[in-house]
């Protein structure tokens, strides 16, 4: 019991993969294996030919969980992306969520109402946080043409996504990648330069642009020092003005009087200087970001309602019933 041995485990060809079984409990044994899917799909297969019975990991989390709090966090821990998501997550599953929604009930069922908020409130200052411990947090690359924005995703990703052109309108369309930043699990989004567009495609790829400025998590506004602020930037942070952050590319580059004038409504936010040539910059601009996405850490043993069905399940023990005799 407990023990863990290490293997190769042979299906049609001949080289093994390499596997690490471990025996659990009585009837339960885990086996992890490496390769990627196609490699643990095959393994799966060679079961199920043997006479094993194959089941989803939802339907075993529905028969072996007793609470649906303690299911869906089992259910989010396979999904989840980054160890730090997965450790809030493992909270869950511990029983976190449970033993605190059970507080707000005995406060409620004794009248204690003030005492049942107080602790509502300690669980809804993490639902921000709790939505994006499976989906990622939404982060947009924005301003107008040839400011950057392609190079600047490039090195945040660490490889080449992005087709990078010095001729301005090189993206038309909205690129997306997903990675992770400081442990929390991020989609970052290449957009469309702002500016009037010429033809019918360019035209579009600024509409998603300016929607997606809208909606996302955190937009970085990207601003070239050679042609500092524009009406196209002021345009951007008045969509998000809250969820933005200003960045300064392009700081390899020597220039005169290089400046970047502040924002007309964010008088007090101080640009970031990058290069995503050299590099510099990119630590504090990560940092940045995640600082602004999760200002503050959730400590360990923490309730986080991580779906909006169970946000919703809180908001309802607060909801006046009315019944009628």
């Amino acid at each position: 019991m407990d023990a863990i041995r290490y293997g190769e485990f042979h299906c049609d060809q001949a080289v093994g993969e390499s596997i690490i079984v471990c025996r659990t409990s009585e009837n339960r044994y885990e086996l992890h294996c490496h390769g990627g899917k196609l490699a643990a799909q095959s393994i799966l297969n060679m079961m199920a030919a043997e006479g094993i019975v194959i089941e989803t990991y939802e339907n075993w989390c529905e028969r072996n969980c007793d609470d649906p709090l303690i299911a869906q966090a089992t259910m989010g821990l396979v999904k989840a992306k980054t160890i730090r998501t997965s450790r809030i997550l493992l909270d869950q599953q511990k029983g976190a969520s449970v033993r605190a929604l059970k507080q707000i009930d005995a406060a409620i069922l004794q009248g204690e109402m003030q005492l049942a908020r107080r602790l509502a409130d300690e669980i809804r200052i993490w639902n921000d946080l709790g939505l994006h411990l499976i989906e990622p947090f939404e982060i947009l690359l924005c301003g107008p043409p040839n400011v950057g924005k392609s190079s600047l995703l490039n090195r945040l990703l660490g490889y080449q996504r992005a087709i990078v052109h010095e001729q301005a309108g090189t993206t038309r369309d909205m690129l997306a990648e997903e990675t992770s930043i400081d442990g929390w699990p991020v989609r970052i989004q290449d957009s469309a330069g702002i500016r009037t567009a010429g033809d019918v495609i360019e035209k579009e790829g600024v509409r998603r642009a300016i929607h997606a400025s809208r909606t996302a998590d955190l937009q970085l506004i990207l601003v070239d020092p050679a042609e500092g602020w524009t009406t196209e930037h002021q345009h951007l942070l008045d969509l998000n003005p809250s969820r933005s952050l200003i960045v300064e590319t392009k700081s390899d580059v020597r220039l005169e009087n290089k400046t970047c004038s502040n924002p007309r409504a964010e008088a007090n936010i101080r640009p970031i200087r990058v290069s995503s040539v050299s590099g510099e910059g990119i630590p504090e601009l990560l940092q940045a970001i995640s600082k602004r996405l999760v200002p503050t850490i959730p400590p360990a043993g923490q309730a986080v309602l991580f779906t909006t069905r169970q946000q919703q399940s809180l908001e309802d023990r607060f909801s006046v019933r009315i019944t009628s005799r």
